[in-house]
């Protein structure tokens, strides 16, 4: 199929090492391996559009820009669609196009109709999932969210995926970088958070004081830390103060160079409070470093609890005592290391999960337009 792709958050070649941009570039990178011609269309932001009638000219032009570059595409896909980054293009340019529709990763909270200030954000949101032909959901919530706009028929949960070989776990190049570190015998645990406010600072000072907990208690941990963002100052001067030399910070460190930090490391510890998703979780296990986070959205759908890792209550007490009992027993870190790139493989291969996806947009395709 020819695919005309619609990134209405943030582009493709947005710098922000976020979740979204790298699951839309996965998303990108996996359907042209598995034989689709991919049209990016012109990028204009669509955040919080409905309150911003300055850029609405732009947004006039930006549709008829993408709608010239969608000509002869097959279907039209849209990453993403919520209240706060409603999709306002596919809707107006696949019926001029009279070309399927579809939206991946598309939110619907009835919550945000209930207030004025959302409202807008929400009618067009709703306006653009009624319209879609069909939405793939990779979130938990998503699929909960449609279930009270349609018919099963109308969405399809996909699992979220990986690409094959994007990583590997590395042990000589893990040993190298461990021995530069100068960790000893100490258990290593990598957790890898963009250093933003909110719940990624919260995240992160859960694990410096988890960590702190554990070796208050003489456990003989080190904390890696890879990450940057606005809040980092504060954050390595709390874990330095916290953890003395048992905490390092590499800073921001390429996706295709993390193997060999998870390769170093002995397991993957993060909260993901709030995590949607949490393709950090699938990239550490793609590694063999078995995980521990919290049940709190996103790493129950990529981390096998029992079998990869453990996933906690969402309170730190319970969190902490999950990273003391893989620290604290060798013999489970090696049990669940020992599934953890078959899981991902078996599980999580993005070509296979999207070939799912596929299927169902080219019988669509071939059954006719959009409605």
């Amino acid at each position: 199929m020819k695919i005309a792709l619609c990134t209405p958050f943030k582009p493709l070649d947005n710098p922000s090492v976020s979740g979204d941009v790298t699951i839309a570039r996965d998303l990108v990178d996996t359907l042209g391996q598995l034989g689709h011609d991919i049209i990016v269309l012109p990028h204009f932001s669509a955040k919080k559009i409905y309150c911003r009638p300055g850029m609405w000219p732009g947004a006039l032009l930006a549709v008829s820009r993408m709608e010239e570059a969608a000509r002869g595409a097959d279907c039209w896909l849209t990453f993403g669609s919520y209240y706060k980054v409603p999709d306002v293009f596919g809707p107006t340019a696949t019926r001029r196009l009279g070309i399927p529709y579809f939206i991946v990763q598309a939110s619907y909270a009835k919550n945000r109709g209930k207030k004025i200030t959302t409202w807008p954000g929400y009618m067009l949101n709703k306006r653009a999932m009624l319209r879609a032909d069909h939405i793939f959901c990779n979130r938990k919530n998503d699929v909960r969210g449609c279930s009270k706009l349609f018919s099963q028929s109308h969405y399809t949960p996909i699992r979220p995926g990986i690409p094959e070989g994007l990583l590997s776990q590395d042990s000589a190049a893990g040993a190298r970088l461990r021995n530069s570190w100068a960790t000893g015998n100490s258990v290593v645990i990598v957790t890898v958070a963009m250093m933003r406010s909110g719940v990624k600072e919260q995240g992160l000072r859960w694990m410096f004081d988890s960590c702190a907990e554990l070796v208050a208690e003489g456990l003989d941990i080190s904390l890696v830390v890879a990450g940057d963002g606005p809040c980092r100052v504060d954050l390595e001067a709390r874990a330095k103060k916290l953890l003395g030399k048992r905490v390092r910070f590499l800073g921001k460190v390429d996706r295709h160079e993390l193997g060999t930090v998870f390769s170093a490391g002995d397991m993957f510890a993060f909260p993901g409070i709030k995590e949607s998703l949490g393709m950090v979780y699938l990239e550490s296990q793609m590694c063999g470093l078995p995980v521990v986070a919290t049940d709190d959205e996103g790493a129950p759908m990529v981390v096998a609890h029992g079998q990869t890792g453990l996933i906690t209550k969402t309170n730190r007490e319970d969190f902490t005592a999950g990273v003391r009992q893989l620290v604290s027993n060798p013999a489970l870190r090696s049990e669940l290391a020992a599934r953890c790139a078959a899981y991902v493989r078996e599980q999580h291969s993005a070509e296979i999960n999207y070939q799912e996806m596929t299927r169902i947009m080219e019988n669509i395709v071939r059954n006719g337009a959009g409605k």
